[in-house]
């Protein structure tokens, strides 16, 4: 899953060809057949401006679309691990995923807001930008400090979409927390950016109370149909209606990735889920939440 600005888009790809982009709209029926094998997604690579194939095999179920040596090579990751440098400016920032600890980041301030936008943040606030290391530095400075995390899993951010308090308590949440960063000196070697709050649940389509439950994908065979109505794009997961049958599923776009595409008729087949559940109390909350 791509963002492009505020829009959504399904990246497909082939060699020698450039990136495909469909761009996803809340109401938009997909209906795509997904098949086998499932390879390497490859590694995008920054300064030319295209992707680096490779077909090597991947496991078929998991969330991981790269295999372990474009894994290696590609930025993000290697960013992750303190293994990359460039002279790009850098922002460090503060994202409300849900009740619990916020994140810290930080993203190539060329990208600003589309990576928070990818991640599925619901809210959020620009720290400050600065070289890589002094940002590196801080990101990692508040995340010892116990005033954010540095991870939040894809699972946590969908089970909070049914906790959330309003958007006022959102922002006096983050808002807090970055003025205990502030006064605790730990953004050193980097420019403060304006105290502002970003909220993203327009964005996503995620302005209504979620659904009761839906089902969640966990896998898919290797002939699978999704056959969709889109309700909502929150980050890379998408928030779908079932044509066929109406039932709510959740997709995370990861499980999709690296599998030959192609447009398909009839209904949903092949999807493995997992039934999910509003938690017992808290719905009267969650229906003025936005």
């Amino acid at each position: 899953m791509f963002w492009n600005e505020e829009h959504p888009a399904l990246v497909a790809s082939a060699p020698g060809q450039p990136d495909h982009r469909l761009r996803i709209e809340p109401g938009q029926s997909v209906r795509l057949g997904l098949g086998a094998p499932r390879t390497c997604i490859g590694v995008w690579d920054h300064h030319r401006g295209r992707r680096t194939h490779c077909s090597a095999p991947i496991d078929a179920q998991g969330t991981d679309a790269q295999c372990a040596r474009c894994a290696f090579r590609d930025r993000g990751r290697a960013l992750a691990r303190d293994a990359y440098t460039d002279d790009r400016d850098y922002t460090a920032y503060l994202a409300y995923f849900g009740p619990g600890p916020l994140k810290v980041g930080l993203t190539a301030t060329e990208r600003g807001h589309r990576r928070l936008l990818e991640q599925g943040a619901i809210t959020y606030t620009l720290l400050a930008h600065g070289p890589l290391e002094a940002v590196r530095a801080a990101e990692k400075a508040i995340a010892r400090a116990g005033l954010a995390t540095e991870r939040i899993r894809a699972t946590a951010k969908a089970a909070a979409w049914w906790s959330l308090p309003p958007a006022e308590e959102r922002s006096t949440a983050l808002l807090a927390a970055r003025r205990a960063v502030e006064r605790s000196g730990l953004l050193p070697g980097t420019a403060r950016l304006e105290e502002r709050v970003h909220d993203n649940t327009a964005a996503y389509n995620l302005t209504a109370a979620p659904p009761e439950a839906y089902d969640a994908l966990t896998g898919l065979d290797d002939d699978a149909v999704l056959a969709v109505s889109v309700r909502a794009v929150p980050g890379r997961l998408l928030l779908a209606d079932d044509l066929d049958t109406g039932r709510v599923l959740l997709i995370d776009s990861r499980l999709l990735a690296g599998r030959p595409a192609a447009p398909a008729t009839g209904p949903c087949r092949g999807l493995h889920t997992t039934r999910r559940i509003r938690p017992p109390g808290g719905a009267h909350e969650q229906r003025t939440l936005f």
